[in-house]
């Protein structure tokens, strides 16, 4: 009777299993989860000084949620949930949670460490809205090439000729002078893309000292702006990555006076009720505005071309992007250190490389895109009516988000019952 008594032991284990797998398995095959972690990097003019096509650098970030060294060790945070398509596989669409990406970062660059007669304190701290990712997303064009409109057109070699078509409303088509650039995309197969942006903090912002023109000495104080088409919009589920014009941030200097402050054209004016922060008056002041141009991120080709005017060294940051299934195996992921040596003495800047070795297990499928970006920076001077309104930075930038998906959690859970069980039955044979 002994050998019977195991059997029913042994058909009770896979019982269990069976029982327990069912109970955590889900309802519906509309939508399945997966476990996942990403890598950010950034193209952009070389700084650091390591160029790839198109002659951009890099900055790379490492995975995150990422690894926290504290003094007992490091601490890894858990990788957080998507939403996938059933099975996962190569093209189907897939949905990042809000706020996996939360960033606070707060420092000063003083004359020592960045530009000679600049001290900026900044304050970087915001969090991500979902990404949404899907196929047949944006344009059906196969080739898209993206400008702001002037009446001239934008011919190649990318320059903005003429007035706008259409004045900005928000800005009263003020900054609408040498919008030069243009983006060029080639999508990936079945125009696969989608949103995800990144949200500021109230805070976040920076302030700056400059006595690089000294005797005249300014205070500036920047400010991120929930821009979407010239609309305010800071809500994540609504604020979505579509080819478009936005407000990335505003940056205002007040001319200062011998003593430190604010100089005002006189006490009070009928134009000087806006508070400031030096109180309500008609202050000197003079503003940058940093407006963009973006496409929506894709699985495909995509090149950001600056304005000729830009740099002795125009860039055409380029990327491709790519959705692969790798089947469930294990990764070592490099980060790259770019530092910077300036020597005084030569006058000479130097560069050194340090790696650093990330591990991901079980990777089963990578989706890597890829956003372009155009960036004009206009400065409003300090009288308008002396000095014109110019385009006075005007850079291109790649962005590039690829995102590692893991075991989902759903299958990890079912593994551990299958587990317990068979060591369930190890002992019921050692028996």
């Amino acid at each position: 009777m002994r050998p019977f008594r195991s059997l029913r032991v042994i058909f009770a284990f896979i019982a269990y299993a069976v029982a327990a797998g069912s109970l955590l398995a889900p309802d519906t095959a509309l939508a399945d989860t997966a476990l996942f972690r990403v890598e950010q990097r950034w193209y952009k003019y070389p700084n650091p000084p390591v160029t790839t096509p198109g002659g951009a650098g890099v900055d790379q970030g490492y995975l995150q949620p990422y690894t926290v060294r504290t003094k007992k060790g490091e601490y890894l945070y858990p990788p957080p949930t998507a939403v996938v398509a059933p099975g996962n596989p190569i093209g189907g669409a897939f949905t990042l949670p809000q706020s996996f990406l939360t960033f606070s970062d707060v420092g000063t660059l003083t004359p020592r460490t960045a530009w000679p007669g600049y001290t900026t304190t900044y304050y970087y701290i915001g969090y991500n809205g979902p990404g949404k990712f899907q196929p047949n997303f944006g344009s059906t064009a196969s080739q898209l090439r993206l400008v702001f409109p002037t009446t001239g057109g934008n011919p190649t070699p990318n320059y903005g000729v003429g007035l706008p078509l259409t004045p900005t409303t928000t800005f009263s088509g003020r900054y609408d002078i040498s919008r030069g650039g243009s983006i060029n995309v080639t999508p990936g197969p079945n125009r696969f893309g989608g949103t995800f942006r990144l949200f500021f903090a109230p805070e976040a912002g920076w302030k700056q000292n400059i006595d690089y023109f000294s005797p005249v000495l300014y205070q500036g104080y920047g400010y991120y702006l929930c821009f979407d088409d010239g609309m305010y919009d800071c809500t994540p589920n609504t604020f979505a990555s579509e080819p478009g014009t936005t407000a990335m941030y505003l940056g205002v200097w007040w001319l200062l006076t011998e003593k430190g402050r604010a100089k005002a054209t006189t006490p009070t004016t009928l134009n000087g009720t806006v508070r400031t922060p030096y109180g309500n008056a008609s202050y000197l002041k003079r503003s940058q505005h940093y407006l963009n141009l973006i496409h929506p991120w894709t699985t495909g080709f995509a090149s950001a071309h600056s304005g000729p005017w830009n740099h002795s060294r125009p860039i055409t940051p380029q990327a491709q992007g790519y959705d692969t299934s790798l089947g469930g195996i294990d990764l070592t992921v490099l980060h790259y250190d770019w530092n910077w040596n300036w020597n005084k003495t030569l006058s000479t800047l130097s560069t050194t490389t340090q790696t650093n070795k990330q591990y991901l297990k079980g990777v089963t499928r990578v989706v890597s895109m890829v956003r372009p970006r155009l960036t004009w920076t206009f400065a409003v001077p300090l009288d308008p009516s002396v000095k014109p309104i110019e385009n006075v930075w005007s850079p291109a930038w790649m962005w590039n988000l690829k995102v590692f998906f893991l075991p989902e959690p759903m299958g990890l859970l079912m593994l551990g019952v299958g587990i317990v069980a068979l060591l369930g039955l190890s002992r019921v044979r050692r028996r």
